[in-house]
């Protein structure tokens, strides 16, 4: 039986859908490992564009996430800049201008 359906099917169309199908796959594990889940504070800053005694700072006042794993302090990229963008300080306060991400 699946040989008829084989038999009846345009090997060029059934080539195309088995790669746009492989491809809907990969593509979202291919996104995840081009961008680590967790990172380290040094490239967290960096990746924040904010220095790294900056980033301490906001992650002892808890207005960032992270996670202790062992000893090592790791961050979630893509948490941090949204809380960093969604923050409670407001455009005209000091304070948000240094916290903020530089672009």
């Amino acid at each position: 039986m699946p040989d008829l359906l084989i038999r009846d099917t345009d090997r060029d169309e059934l080539t195309d859908a088995i790669a746009a199908a492989v491809l809907d796959r990969l593509t979202p594990l291919i996104a995840q490992s081009a961008n680590p889940i967790l990172v380290d504070g040094d490239e967290m800053a960096r990746l924040a564009g904010v220095s790294r005694a900056t980033l301490d700072r906001l992650r002892a006042a808890e207005a960032i996430p992270s996670v202790l794993i062992g000893s090592r302090r790791l961050y979630r990229a893509a948490r941090v800049i949204a809380a960093l963008e969604s923050g409670p300080a407001s455009e005209s306060d000091p304070a948000h201008e240094r916290a903020a991400p530089h672009e």
